[in-house]
């Protein structure tokens, strides 16, 4: 069986571009051209095409899928690479859902539907409307710190 660029890209569930881009990459190679000039992939393009994508897609980096080679396997050491950056963004993600949640907090404590607070002098005076906001806490838990203000 033989396929165009189009057809692989619509089998693999990607796009044409990305296809492209791994042939830049050396991610893929260029296959065969028929006598119409258009690209005739095989099996075994599609098979690696696949390959690719599902790496890529559980967060390897592209440029540690070109040293594995087309049908390189992964070791235990990118695996855990992989995952320790994957502990990274979720725990970056983690505070910002916790920043996220305290801002929510303090809109529902100090804006009237008429007004919402601006970051400066009124959140500092306003410190102590915010449950559970004692003096000495933390101080990067507070708005302005929060908001860069």
């Amino acid at each position: 069986m033989a396929w165009s660029t189009r057809e692989l890209a619509e089998l693999a569930g990607t796009t044409v571009n990305t296809i492209r881009h791994y042939h830049r990459l050396g991610l893929l190679e260029q296959p065969p051209r028929r006598a119409s000039r258009f690209k005739e992939y095989s099996a075994d393009d599609l098979v690696c095409l696949l390959h690719v994508r599902r790496l890529a897609e559980r967060g390897v980096p592209l440029s540690q899928i070109v040293a594995l080679g087309p049908h390189g396997a992964l070791t235990p050491e990118v695996l855990r690479q992989v995952d320790a950056g994957h502990l990274v963004e979720i725990e970056r993600l983690q505070k910002a859902r916790s920043d996220i949640a305290f801002l929510l907090r303090w809109e529902t404590h100090t804006a009237s539907p008429t007004h919402v607070a601006e970051p400066g002098d009124g959140w500092k005076r306003a410190r102590h409307m915010v449950p559970g906001r004692q003096h000495g806490s933390d101080p990067s838990r507070t708005p302005e710190a929060i908001l860069g203000g």
